[in-house]
């Protein structure tokens, strides 16, 4: 009587983890050999100088490489145009680094920091253009969320970014921005990580 029960329960227990080993096989995401993402982007410079603060509306555009589930390397791209009436006022971001995924079924939360350059362009009234080019840091992240197996949507993204143009276009030595972008994200590949 104990033999059989014993063999009972040993069958069981391995059809349970066979069972649970299936079931957590459907639950894995296959993590994509790169995400190229288009978004919407809103940028807020602020500036040392309070009278020079800025919002831009744009967009902006980054491809991610997946080295594995939980790394991606990202390159990321950015233009904005000031939406205060009378200025004509336009900054490109240029920006690289690693994204640190957390990959579940339909979610992907993230976190980035990435590094590289602004170039603003001010053109005040009467005066032509001043340009410039400076460093640039971001840090921050957000969510995509999985519509089918090649789509995801991106509602949210948010980053501090930090700018170091020089006080040659009246916005002091430092600038501590805030960028919220949301959009689309086509995922290319499967790594089968």
């Amino acid at each position: 009587m104990f033999r059989r029960y014993a063999h009972f329960v040993s069958t069981a227990m391995l059809a349970g983890l066979l069972a649970y080993g299936t079931i957590a096989k459907a639950q894995e995401v296959a993590t994509p050999i790169a995400e190229l993402g288009a978004n919407y982007s809103w940028l807020h410079v602020n500036s040392a100088n309070d009278i020079y603060h800025r919002t831009g509306n744009g967009g902006s555009g980054y491809l991610e490489y997946n080295i594995n589930k939980s790394l991606g390397l990202v390159a990321d791209f950015g233009g904005y145009a000031n939406t205060r009436t009378g200025l004509d006022d336009k900054a490109m971001t240029y920006m690289f680094g690693p994204r640190f995924n957390w990959r579940h079924a339909r979610l992907t939360p993230y976190v980035q920091l990435l590094f590289g350059g602004i170039y603003a362009w001010v053109s005040p009234t009467g005066l032509g253009s001043i340009t410039q080019n400076a460093f640039a840091l971001s840090a921050g992240g957000g969510l995509d969320i999985q519509v089918s197996h090649h789509i995801s949507f991106k509602p949210v993204q948010v980053e501090y970014l930090m700018s170091q143009l020089n006080d040659s276009l009246g916005f002091g030595g430092h600038q501590n921005d805030i960028r919220y972008s949301a959009g689309i994200v086509f995922r290319v590949g499967d790594t089968g990580k």
